[in-house]
């Protein structure tokens, strides 16, 4: 007799619904918190008379910490489990956050940003390794996009409670509200089963060695160099696109803050469609397709036609940057479990720290050409997409491995084990629910 496939979301168990709630909301958080700074940029240049300049390079060593962050929480993943690093992630960000409303001199906002940062890498690494290894293998694509989602619902919640709260008690009651990260350990230590949070069977060794292994490496290159030509293009989409909207379009500042919003609800929808089309067609469909559709809609997000770019907006979150959904399913699937966290925090943060140099280029090409600003923006977004496509594409059999819809056991094996014959994840996840409910 054969047994009805429950609905995807049906599937998870209480426990498995656990960690990836814990994951989700607190990139949710890690998003709100990184949002704030954003927001009140242009409040703490006046307060303590530096210039712009100055207090946006706090956002690139914001960006390089990140990356320590998230070797040492892979590191701690890897030895002790995943819940650990993770708490211990969002009262890292949330105290140095907090501690910025009590800062008298911008030395003090640098310094406590920069340390900020170091959190913020730590909690992608810990809570995407928690949600993916759990989560039933036939949705784990989908549960990749919602995952994603956070993030562009930690921008709009930022924006949302920005407008109240900035007008009525000013910038630094922002950080104020930062400290509720810190409250979400409390549930995180009591809902989140130990079990599900367990370090592999095979322990990370001490030192660097496991990671230096041929197949690893191979993958920690590979996947870096994809990463990076994702944020490339993200980067290049976002970095000077609020300074272009009011430059040489006019626009005012709630106007560009508008547009924003409408590029930060289309990457909402584009993370959850990437994950479905992943699902059901392929991770590497999920990456290409969106990203050549977006090039012929550059000319519409840097406003060829102005009374279009709320048009170009939503097609730039949803094109531009919602491929981004299968992220999670991507880097944990390239890993062996024993170095599995280390890895995706090196490859997610190495691949932000090669594009951080994107806005300064984009800056460059104004400059020094007779390009406009939206002329460079459109430039290095076209040829990110490009690169990344082409990349993604020459790298498709290696990256078929994700297809099995499971971690990897190892990164070298996947590829010839498809080849074979790829096991049904769908009768697996069959399998291991009904052994769940007889328990």
């Amino acid at each position: 007799m054969e047994t009805k496939q429950l609905p995807w979301w049906r599937e998870p168990t209480r426990a498995q619904w656990s960690a990836f709630m814990a994951a989700w909301v607190g990139w949710v958080l890690d998003a709100f918190d990184f949002t704030i700074y954003l927001l009140v940029m242009k409040d703490i240049s006046k307060e303590f008379g530096v210039g712009v300049t100055a207090v946006a390079g706090s956002i690139t060593l914001t960006l390089l910490v990140r990356l320590a962050g998230g070797a040492v929480a892979g590191w701690m993943a890897d030895k002790w489990g995943r819940k650990l690093p993770l708490m211990l992630s969002l009262l890292w960000f949330a105290a140095f956050d907090f501690a910025i409303y009590f800062a008298p001199t911008f030395g003090w906002v640098l310094l406590l940003r920069t340390l900020f940062g170091f959190g913020m890498g730590a909690e992608w690494t810990a809570g995407t390794a928690l949600a993916m290894e759990n989560w039933p293998a036939r949705s784990r694509k989908i549960a990749s996009g919602l995952l994603q989602a956070g993030w562009p619902v930690g921008f709009l919640l930022a924006a949302a409670v920005a407008s109240f709260v900035i007008p009525a008690f000013g910038w630094r009651a922002m950080f104020i509200v930062a400290v509720i990260p810190a409250l979400l350990v409390i549930p995180i230590r009591f809902m989140v089963p130990d079990e599900v949070s367990k370090a592999p069977k095979q322990v990370a060794k001490q030192g660097v060695s496991d990671l230096a292994e041929p197949g690893v490496r191979r993958m920690l290159i590979l996947g870096s160099a994809v990463m990076a030509l994702g944020f490339i293009v993200y980067y290049g989409l976002t970095a000077h696109y609020t300074l272009m909207l009011r430059s040489e379009h006019g626009l005012s500042v709630s106007g560009a803050m508008l547009d924003v919003i409408v590029f930060n609800l289309g990457m909402l929808f584009g993370v959850i469609a990437a994950g479905w089309v992943a699902n059901r067609y392929g991770v590497v469909t999920a990456l290409v397709a969106p990203a050549l559709l977006m090039v012929p809609a550059i000319p519409l997000y840097v406003g060829a036609v102005p009374a279009l770019l709320p048009l170009g907006a939503f097609l730039g979150g949803a094109l531009g940057v919602g491929y981004s959904g299968v992220t999670p399913v991507l880097t944990t699937s390239l890993f062996p479990e024993h170095v599995r966290a280390r890895a995706i925090g090196i490859v997610y943060h190495a691949g932000a720290l090669i594009a951080a140099f994107v806005p300064t280029a984009i800056a460059a090409l104004e400059a020094n050409t007779q390009l406009t600003l939206s002329g460079a923006i459109a430039i290095v977004a076209s040829a990110g997409l490009i690169g990344m496509s082409l990349a993604v594409l020459a790298l498709r059999k290696r990256l078929s491995a994700v297809e099995l819809g499971a971690p990897a056991t190892s990164p070298i094996e996947l590829p010839r084990a498809v080849a074979v014959e790829a096991p049904d994840p769908v009768a697996i996840a069959s399998v291991e629910r009904r052994a769940e409910l007889a328990s």
